[in-house]
């Protein structure tokens, strides 16, 4: 082995064990499951409604928001792409939510798009999945551009 091999190698064991370290620093401080896209995405849902996140196993929604008496439910799905394209989110497996918001996020971890999607409009993009028991949508630009869904990429 060279000594340019040599360093290649060390290189990436200091990369790899660096991205760990952030990773499991992450984890820890959102406090919740190794889904680290879905996590952060749900925190920052939580904070921008001023919401709470519901523990990991609520069924349906990830984050509440007390507005006016009223009990308001946000699903929240994510996921990190290397440009905006077309995407399956995660599986819905029931509709008891009022809005799904949707966070996609660069390779570098910035939004490149965050939507307020009502749970009819999201539901009437959703496609049955047998196989996993529940509903996707795909991020075509329809469904991202949907008129009736609110753009919060700029406030979130």
């Amino acid at each position: 082995m060279n000594m340019e091999d040599s360093k290649q190698i060390l290189d990436t064991k200091e990369l790899w064990i660096n991205y760990n370290n952030a990773a499991n620093a992450l984890q820890n401080t959102l406090n919740r499951t190794s889904n680290i896209v879905g996590e952060y995405a749900e925190y920052l849902t939580a904070k921008y409604y001023g919401g709470e996140r519901l523990i990991a196993s609520y069924k349906s929604a990830d984050v509440k928001v007390i507005h006016n008496n009223t009990e308001i439910f946000y699903q929240v799905k994510a996921r990190k792409l290397n440009k905006l394209t077309s995407s399956q989110l995660g599986i819905i497996r029931s509709w008891d939510f009022d809005f799904l918001v949707v966070i996609i996020f660069d390779s570098d971890g910035i939004i490149l798009k965050a939507l307020e999607v009502p749970v009819g409009i999201a539901h009437e993009y959703a496609k049955k999945n047998d196989h996993q028991h529940g509903w996707v949508i795909t991020t075509t630009q329809d469904f991202l551009n949907n008129s009736s869904s609110r753009d919060i990429t700029e406030l979130i």
